[in-house]
């Protein structure tokens, strides 16, 4: 049940169908990034769409490998960034979340920029 909610969530914020990503979310998640924590959907939203990429590049994912860890699940991919107007590489990144589930919904997303191996990721930590 988690990793079929947290593919459908990593599904919905690849094809930039945030609506979608939004009904599976619990109302106050809780949302860390490297700058900060934030709560609330209309917050996570707003950190979904930076990371989703800037209309000047067309984003590509490798197909994102899921994982359990200590009760979480954490979803890794590869992403590449290409310039609309030439195709080329702007650049390329390692990147993972941490989802937190409860029964129905995610209750915590940690962003994890270079997608951090499973020792580096306690669910403790709150930066």
């Amino acid at each position: 049940m988690k990793f079929a909610r947290a593919r459908q969530f990593i599904e919905a914020v690849t094809a930039h169908d945030l609506d979608a990503a939004e009904e599976l979310l619990d109302p106050d998640v809780e949302t860390v990034t490297p700058r900060g924590t934030l709560r609330g959907i209309k917050a996570c939203r707003q950190v979904v769409q930076k990371a989703s990429g800037d209309e000047q590049f067309a984003m590509e994912q490798a197909e994102p490998e899921f994982e359990d860890i200590e009760g979480d699940v954490i979803a890794r991919t590869h992403e590449i960034a290409r310039w609309r107007e030439t195709g080329e590489v702007a650049y390329e990144r390692d990147f993972a979340v941490r989802l937190t589930l409860d029964d129905a919904r995610i209750v915590r997303i940690v962003v994890m920029p270079g997608g951090a191996l499973p020792s580096q990721v306690k669910g403790s930590q709150a930066d």
